[in-house]
């Protein structure tokens, strides 16, 4: 029996000329067209193609791959020595694990990959990532193999908060005040520059680590030096790529996720979901909502800026997560991600919209044509939150989610810390996620409630204790 529906002639080809044979032989207007029977025809092709993960991230990107193995992708993973995805092969949803430890600098990481694919090259129909450290390289080997993927300069531009912001200013989007801070002597002018209140934001940042909001002078200065002290390196590895730090306007409003996919430079697929606020002066993500309660003109002005920011760094096939804000000036970005969004967001949309952007991600990879089709209507809504330790001390056990185990509207009760963990409370610092909760309801409105009616009763157990805070904003 042949693996992957491979037909014998397709047998005695190495993987990548299986998928260019396909390709070649698959009615092209089909692969083009939106809905069930352009589905199996991409999802034909797909199915056998060797595709290599960079990085695969920590444990809750399991369903990515647990997806992609259901699709039929042939997955090499490569990643550090001790990583949990190792056991994927043991499961047969990998075939191939690659040790490789992950080097701040895009080149260098690079080369060290392509090394350690030696015996791929050739073999291989992509390669992609689901973790945002590893993109810029990622994109580089892509290219350095003559594989489909976004150019380097654009996932570099994506990856730097600085670059992002001065090509949405240069292609004449509306875009937030900034500049960048070369050392504690700036910040006067660079105050004066931005005005108040801003942000300290690090360029090259993720999930909100080292942003914090200043309202004056002082806290501008005091601000500085905390984010300076956690912005390194040794704090957290997504630094070796740089420790720039940049004043940026606060934005007033409601803070939105758009995630889009372009195909040849056309937005085929858009879905905005809500942000809840963050708990201020940090800008750790407490939950969201999707289908967003927002105006269709609305939506239709967040999905364009990010679209023409896309454009503007060099995207043309990719599948992106954006954040903005839709401020009282109108809509204003936050950043370009050039992957997928986190957490279980790309579910939601499933769920929501019937369009699975991890198909759509292995697709592109490979250099299949996309063609999403979301339903019509909003199929149900989506809440989530992201549970954060409710005072600093020390998590006393995990059995905290255990009762949400037989409710049927609950899909996600996910611990993120462990039993013993020392957490900090956003009160006095950078705040420790604890657990993560998703709700399905009818519709937006029904899991909205139903999940509000959760935390509110919600009781983590956290042993105060005289512990030193992580380093954090300044109130």
């Amino acid at each position: 029996m042949l693996p992957s529906g491979l037909t014998g002639s397709e047998e005695a080809m190495p993987p990548s000329a299986r998928i260019q044979a396909r390709l070649a032989a698959a009615d092209q207007e089909l692969l083009r067209r939106p809905g069930s029977n352009g589905d199996r025809e991409r999802r034909r092709v797909l199915a056998g193609a060797r595709i290599a993960v960079i990085s695969p991230g920590w444990v809750g990107k399991r369903f990515i791959y647990e997806r992609a193995a259901g699709l039929g992708v042939d997955l090499v993973l490569v990643g550090e020595a001790d990583s949990w995805a190792r056991e994927l092969v043991t499961e047969g949803i990998a075939s191939r694990y690659l040790d490789m430890d992950l080097v701040g600098d895009p080149e260098v990481a690079a080369s060290t990959i392509l090394e350690v694919l030696a015996d791929e090259v050739g073999l291989l129909d992509g390669v992609v990532t689901f973790w945002e450290d590893a993109v810029p390289a990622t994109m580089r080997v892509a290219e350095r193999l003559g594989l489909p993927g976004s150019p380097p300069a654009a996932a570099d531009a994506a990856r730097n908060k600085q670059r992002t912001l001065d090509a949405s200013r240069a292609a004449g989007i509306p875009t937030a005040a900034f500049v960048h801070l070369a050392g504690a002597a700036s910040l006067g002018e660079a105050a004066s520059q931005v005005g108040f209140p801003a942000v300290i934001k690090p360029a090259f940042g993720a999930e909100a680590l080292g942003c914090v909001r200043v309202n004056d002078l002082a806290e501008l200065e005091a601000g500085f030096g905390e984010v300076s002290r956690l912005v390194r390196s040794d704090f957290d590895p997504i630094f070796e790529q740089g420790e720039d730090l940049l004043l940026v306007e606060y934005l007033d409003g409601l803070e939105y996720d758009i995630d889009i996919v372009l195909a040849d430079g056309a937005c085929v697929f858009a879905t905005v979901s809500q942000n809840w606020p963050t708990k201020e002066p940090g800008f750790a993500e407490t939950g969201l909502q999707t289908p967003a309660a927002c105006s269709p003109e609305h939506r239709a002005a967040l999905v364009d800026l990010s679209v023409q920011t896309a454009l503007a760094l060099g995207f043309r096939d990719a599948a992106l997560h954006t954040e903005a804000k839709y401020t009282s000036r109108g809509p204003r970005l936050l950043e370009v991600n050039a992957r997928l969004a986190g957490a279980r967001i790309v579910d939601f949309h499933r769920m929501v919209t019937g369009v699975d952007l991890i198909e759509t991600a292995f697709l592109i990879a490979a250099g299949i044509p996309v063609a999403p089709l979301s339903n019509a209507e909003p199929a149900c809504g989506v809440a989530a939150a992201f549970v954060y330790a409710p005072r600093s001390g020390t998590l006393v056990h995990t059995t905290f989610l255990d009762h949400l185990a037989g409710d049927p509207s609950v899909f996600q009760a996910e611990l993120v810390a462990a039993a013993g963990d020392a957490v900090t409370a956003s009160i006095d610092g950078f705040p420790t996620e604890v657990a993560e909760i998703s709700v399905r309801g009818a519709d937006m409105p029904a899991a909205l409630a139903h999940l509000r009616s959760i935390l509110e009763t919600l009781d983590i157990p956290v042993e105060a204790a005289s512990v030193e805070a992580a380093p954090g904003p300044v109130a």
